[in-house]
């Protein structure tokens, strides 16, 4: 170990100090090696003394291809020091690998490195490197003791944080490996009633909506389904991106001719009537989602082109002087692009 426990006799409290590896014998027979720098280097990173130390041997076993526990224990604390140096990442795993160690108190030591630094995409992968070790894919669900376990670790990480791009990345290749589509469903929906605005679930819905069916196509009920959804949402928070994003995005990949004869009699009559109708008006969103109408719809129809380019430039002046005139310069060339 590279701490020791020193008791002051005058004291009840314990004072823990570093020990530095080259006082411990079980390092003696290792010479540290020296980062190399140059012998004038513009602009050196200031290291402490104890990570100099670590990473001097650190260096001296990678270089000698040791496998061991005692390298085991040094990743711990480098890792500790420097969460993100995916070096001594790579060197650990094959560690764990080759020293047959323990993969489930491997991912307990983990989960604390990851609640530490939960945005440091290091940890993310490792733990999708040591699950893959642990569990193939055949004939597992969301009953599986390690499944489970990894959901609540997932759902305890996007509660802390519900737009930890890792956590959500993560969740998607657990999700899509070990074939949990059913359950991804009921996650992605409470997250959006829990937060209409969290783009990040609005994306994982996509995902499930698309990487579900292993050809990618969705079926006209269910794009029609999808449309009811994010209609019902929209009437939630009016003036929120994430679901016009979603709904614009999905039709115009998956079903183009619904934007014109589907969604803009629905939001159309939702600006005219409801309580959402003043809010509808004044939302950016649904001026923006006109002007994708409207440029679809005049690529699709070439009759009606003249027409649909005609409205689509109004509604980007519109956009530019009333609803969104912090980006005019934006919808004004916006417009200039749309020839007829």
């Amino acid at each position: 170990m590279a701490r020791a426990t020193l008791i002051d006799d005058n004291s009840d409290v314990d004072e823990v100090e570093e020990v530095p590896l080259s006082q411990q014998p079980e390092w003696a027979d290792v010479t540290p090696l020296e980062q190399q720098d140059g012998g004038y280097p513009l602009c050196p990173i200031a290291y402490t003394d104890s990570y100099k130390e670590l990473m001097g041997y650190m260096r001296a076993v990678m270089a000698a291809g040791e496998i061991s526990k005692r390298a085991y224990s040094l990743t711990s604390q480098v890792i500790e020091e420097n969460p993100a140096h995916y070096t001594v990442w790579v060197y650990r795993k094959r560690l764990v690998t080759e020293l047959s160690l323990d993969i489930e108190a491997e991912l307990n030591w983990l989960s604390d490195i990851a609640a530490m630094h939960p945005k440091n995409y290091q940890p993310w992968h490792h733990r999708q490197v040591l699950v893959a070790m642990l569990l193939e894919p055949q004939q597992l669900d969301e009953t599986h003791p390690v499944i489970r376990r990894e959901l609540s670790f997932l759902a305890n990480a996007i509660d802390e944080d519900s737009k930890n791009f890792h956590a959500w990345s993560y969740r998607q290749w657990l999700v899509q490996r070990y074939d949990l589509w059913t359950q991804e469903e009921s996650f992605v929906d409470a997250m959006i009633n829990q937060d209409v605005r969290n783009n990040s679930a609005w994306n994982q819905r996509y995902f499930v909506l698309v990487r579900s069916n292993r050809d990618s196509k969705v079926d006209e009920q269910k794009v029609r389904d999808e449309i009811e959804y994010s209609l019902e949402m929209i009437k939630r928070a009016p003036n929120n991106e994430s679901p016009w994003s979603y709904i614009v995005g999905m039709l115009l990949r998956h079903a183009p001719e619904m934007l014109h004869a589907e969604l803009l009699p629905r939001i159309q009559r939702m600006t005219e009537e409801g309580e959402t109708a003043q809010a509808m008006q004044a939302s950016s969103f649904y001026w923006s989602a006109l002007v994708d109408i409207y440029e679809t719809q005049a690529m699709l129809q070439e009759n009606v082109r003249e027409e649909m380019i005609t409205l689509a430039r109004e509604t980007c002046a519109v956009l530019a002087s009333d609803h969104d005139p912090t980006r005019m310069k934006y919808w004004e060339f916006r417009g200039s692009t749309l020839k007829i």
